[in-house]
């Protein structure tokens, strides 16, 4: 049974394939997640049950956010039994969970699979490459001419090779002159004219360069923080991105280590606004973002001593390689394609 002081992720029962036994997590009969609500007798249990398991199932640092609405939705449900323990109710909210898990546990096997199928294909192709090679090459005598002709040629080119590497250079000729006292011709006295020396790259005047406007114009200073996950109504859109990129603009690049300092502040008002934005979201969009930016800006200004921060703009991350390098910091060359 679960324990009402336990916070930490659980090891949970895993599947023959090696994901994580939902089913059995959420439906068993004597230890699943379920069970342990059906237990509860008042509101305020059943609360403190469910933050308990919500935990439990959402440990990870961008989690924060649906940990945050799930909470919300528990404290609508339980504002709107009238009294009443809604045990129901809180036990459907954990069977969207499971279904969720669910899928994303068979997407990630039928992903490994693939790449397994993958790299198995791979592997016999080189291997069939490789042994019909030798099949050629014993089954054709043809193959064993134009081996044996192949390593003549390079026989001979090593043999031509040493033989040429002992005939005396130049180099070595008046190396002998030299240890025999006597001195090389001076090329001056046959009579031919010394050759004027050519400028160096350094003499010669480089090309004026005219900066265009683009060239004059200074980058913008943004700040750019880590990951923050879009919330999603259970049940409610599924297609769209999971997570945008903040970007916090600045009129001064010194001011970064000020707005840092407010990072805790600024990660929950935009998990708050996020999830009022997008409490009945449909279809994503776009505008919805940018309206959030718009409302945030101005919150955070409040919270400096200077209204450094002129505007806010969520991007939506173009590559899956694009992560921030530490959960605030100034933007770097790597994030100009979001700057423009």
């Amino acid at each position: 049974m679960l324990k009402m002081a336990e916070t930490n992720k659980p090891a949970f029962p895993q599947t023959p394939d090696g994901v994580t036994d939902w089913e059995k997590v959420f439906e068993d009969p004597d230890q699943g997640l379920i069970s342990v609500i059906r237990t509860a007798q008042t509101s305020e249990n059943l609360r403190a049950c469910m933050m308990i398991v919500i935990r439990q199932l959402f440990t990870r640092d961008d989690d924060e956010l649906q940990v945050a609405q799930l909470t919300r939705q528990l404290d609508d449900l339980l504002a709107q039994s009238g009294g009443a323990v809604p045990s129901d109710a809180a036990i459907a909210m954990l069977r969207q969970i499971k279904t969720q898990r669910q899928e994303m546990a068979q997407a990630y096997l039928a992903d490994k699979k693939r790449k397994k199928r993958r790299k198995n294909r791979r592997s016999a192709a080189g291997s069939a490459s490789t042994k019909n090679a030798i099949y050629l090459l014993f089954k054709n005598p043809k193959y064993f001419i134009g081996l044996g002709l192949v390593l003549t040629v390079l026989l001979i080119g090593v043999i031509a090779a040493l033989v040429i590497g002992g005939t005396p250079t130049t180099e070595n000729v008046d190396r002998t002159d030299h240890a025999a006292g006597q001195e090389p011709a001076d090329p001056q006295k046959d009579g031919a004219d010394t050759p004027k020396t050519k400028p160096s790259q350094q003499d010669m005047p480089l090309p004026s360069f005219t900066p265009t406007v683009r060239d004059t114009m200074a980058a913008p200073v943004a700040i750019v923080l880590r990951h923050v996950t879009l919330p999603r109504s259970l049940g409610k859109w599924k297609r769209g991105p999971t997570h945008v990129m903040p970007f916090i603009f600045i009129t001064d690049e010194r001011a970064v280590s000020d707005v840092c300092r407010q990072f805790p502040y600024i990660l929950s008002t935009l998990n708050v606004e996020l999830s009022k934005a997008f409490q009945d979201i449909e279809v994503f969009d776009e505008q919805v973002l940018a309206g959030v930016a718009r409302r945030v800006g101005p919150i955070l200004n409040s919270r400096l001593e200077e209204p450094v921060i002129t505007r806010i703009f969520l991007a939506i991350p173009m590559d899956s390689r694009d992560h921030p390098p530490a959960k605030c910091a100034l933007a770097s060359d790597t994030f100009t394609k979001y700057l423009k």
